[in-house]
């Protein structure tokens, strides 16, 4: 399964995240290995799905956005949002934590019907779960 982090966290998570991703046949990339910064979400979901990608990862709150929503369905991406509590965290823990929840998301993700949106909690793997979100009305 290919994955990407969105640009709202830093490049090198991702860098270091897919090697050890490989191990189980994912592969992790960053949005700006593909897309200049800035680009609309909705572009960048297409140009994920173009590139192979079905797991989209990011702070943002695409579900808020009903264009943002309607595309992710449309496309079948699944997306991870992390809940607020991770950008309290430094760059090492965040890569440490996120490493903790990656066989879960990446399960849930092989799972689920494509176009799927979960809230990863910053607590950690062991003691929280992944929270489907729900579309708003």
């Amino acid at each position: 399964m290919k994955a990407q982090i969105d640009e709202n966290l830093p490049p090198a998570l991702a860098r270091a995240i897919d090697p050890i991703a490989r191990v189980d046949d994912h592969e992790v990339v960053h949005v700006r290995d593909f897309v200049g910064s800035g680009t609309k979400d909705v572009a960048l979901f297409e140009e994920a799905i173009q590139q192979g990608i079905q797991v989209h990862v990011t702070q943002d709150h695409h579900h808020r956005r009903p264009v943002e929503r309607e595309a992710i369905a449309r496309l079948g991406l699944t997306v991870f949002v992390l809940a607020k509590g991770w950008s309290t965290l430094n760059h090492y823990d965040c890569a440490a934590r996120l490493l903790e929840w990656w066989p879960k998301m990446m399960q849930l993700a092989q799972l689920t019907q494509p176009g799927g949106m979960f809230r990863v909690p910053h607590l950690r793997a062991s003691r929280g779960r992944l929270i489907p979100i729900k579309p708003t009305r």
